[in-house]
């Protein structure tokens, strides 16, 4: 029984799955983020002012890089 607790400790601290699981993480953040300001754009003026945006409020967080 110790040996596979053993294993299991060990693959969880492997680093590399550490790394793969950061950057999946990150992309699909990156891919939330993207979605989110698709559906934003897509609203009409109305629905906006209903939020408290400006189209322009709007277009600029568009603009803005993927990464934030």
């Amino acid at each position: 029984m110790q040996n596979i607790a053993a294993r299991r400790r060990k693959r969880r601290s492997n680093p590399l799955r550490r790394l793969a699981a950061a950057a999946l993480a990150a992309v699909l953040r990156i891919e939330e983020r993207r979605r989110q300001r698709l559906h934003l754009s897509e609203l009409d003026d109305h629905l906006l002012a209903d939020i408290g945006l400006t189209r322009q409020a709007v277009r600029r967080e568009c603009a803005s890089p993927f990464w934030r």
